[in-house]
Parts: structure tokens; C-alpha cells; sequence
């Protein structure tokens, strides 16, 4: 089951790449009116998001459990890289799980460091505990054969990783509760209208566009400034 968290911003994601297809379709308008006599001299139908509200249903499904190093890092490699990971490797699937129980004696020894600091919340040098962590598993993936990086960015793969574990670190030392909720609809239908809970969201756009300058120095500079 999904936290709040990630199933609100999947939904803002999936409205994104709505976005993007569109523009993708805009970009194929755009080449038949270049190639038509007549159409070539009409504006060009773009589409943009404006404001769209949400009124999302869910329910709460208690605290999420505690789990091993092995378990919640194996899930959040298969969420990010989604379907860049084909799982059906079986050697090489059994080969990132040897690994990663590998790898949790290095987890195991932050949290007992930081135990040992005798600190009631994990601070942002008690974080860097856990650097090696995130560096090693983007090494090992990048050296498997059954995982692409086509659509998956090293550095938010890593940085992925790295927030996946320190989450997980905090349930054990800030004793943080982690709620997982319910949101499929044919288990909603099945709980009392009173145990749903209402999340009003409203999302709008707000676009960027690539700025191309010439610097004092004659540099050519492109940046992303809003549209």
C-alpha cells in the first residue's frame, strides 16, 4: 500500500506527463502545417493546464512496519527504475538481493552509531552515516545487465536511495509513525462513508522555458527561466 505522500505525488506526476504528451502532439501539428501551403499561415493549437481540481478519497491502513534493510531498498530500486529492472533476470535479480544483504551491515552500523550518539533525532551530520550506501547500490545496478537506464537519472536514483533510507532510519531511532493508506476503489466501498478521509487538491501549471543569452565573455548560456 502507498503512503500519502507518494500517492499524491504520482497523481501530479501522471498530470505532468499528461502535459508532456501533449506537447509531443503539438510538436507533430506543428510539422503537418509547416508542410501545408494554407495551414502553415494559422496558429498552431497548443494546450495548457490550467487549474485542476482534485477531491481524492482515502483512508488510513495503519502504521507501516519496520522492515530490513534488504526488503525496503530492493522495493525502492524497482520503484524508480520501474521498467528500466526486468526482474525476470533471475540471476541477476538474486544477484542485487545477495548484494543488498551485503550492503545492510553498513546500514546496521549507522544506526547503531547513531544510537550510540544518544541523539532523539537523526541530524544532518548523523546522515551522512549513510552516504556509502546510496554510491554503492548506483555502482552495483549500473554494472547489472538487466537494468537500463533509459528513463532512470543516476543522480535521482541515488538521491532516491539515499531519502528511502534515512526515512526508514527514523522509524527506528525518532520512533516516527508511517502511515500507509487505502485508496483502491473496491476496498473504499467496503469501509464506512465515516472512516474516509477527503484530500482537496488544486494543481496548476507553472511552465519553464529555455533562455538562450550571450554572456559578457561571448559564451553562449541557456538556462531555464519561467514561461
Amino acid at each position: 500500500m502507498p503512503k500519502l505522500n507518494e500517492y499524491l505525488g504520482g497523481i501530479v506526476s501522471e498530470i505532468a506527463s499528461a502535459r508532456k504528451m501533449a506537447d509531443l502532439q503539438t510538436v507533430q501539428i506543428a510539422k503537418e502545417y509547416a508542410q501545408d501551403d494554407l495551414l502553415k499561415h494559422f496558429s498552431i493549437p497548443r494546450m495548457k493546464v490550467g487549474t485542476v481540481d482534485l477531491t481524492i478519497p482515502f483512508a488510513t491502513a495503519g502504521n507501516s512496519p519496520i522492515m530490513a534493510f534488504r526488503d525496503f531498498a530492493y522495493d525502492e530500486i524497482i520503484k524508480i527504475a520501474k521498467t528500466n529492472y526486468n526482474p525476470s533476470d533471475i540471476k541477476s535479480d538474486q544477484s542485487l538481493r545477495a548484494f543488498l544483504v551485503d550492503l545492510e551491515v553498513y546500514y546496521n552500523d549507522a544506526i547503531k552509531k547513531i544510537q550510540d550518539d544518544n541523539t532523539s533525532i537523526i541530524t544532518d551530520s548523523q546522515i551522512q552515516y549513510f552516504d556509502t550506501i546510496p554510491k554503492y547500490t548506483l555502482e552495483f545496478c549500473q554494472s547489472l545487465p538487466n537494468f537500463s537506464w533509459r528513463q532512470t537519472d543516476p543522480q535521482f536514483f541515488q538521491q532516491s536511495i539515499l531519502n528511502r533510507v534515512v526515512r526508514e532510519a527514523r522509524k527506528i531511532i525518532e520512533k516516527i509513525d508511517d502511515y500507509e493508506i487505502i485508496v483502491e476503489a473496491s476496498r473504499l466501498m467496503e469501509l464506512d462513508a465515516k472512516c474516509l478521509i477527503y484530500a482537496k487538491m488544486s494543481v496548476s501549471e507553472a511552465g519553464m522555458e529555455w533562455s538562450r543569452y550571450e554572456d559578457i565573455n561571448g559564451n553562449i548560456i541557456e538556462t531555464l527561466i519561467p514561461e
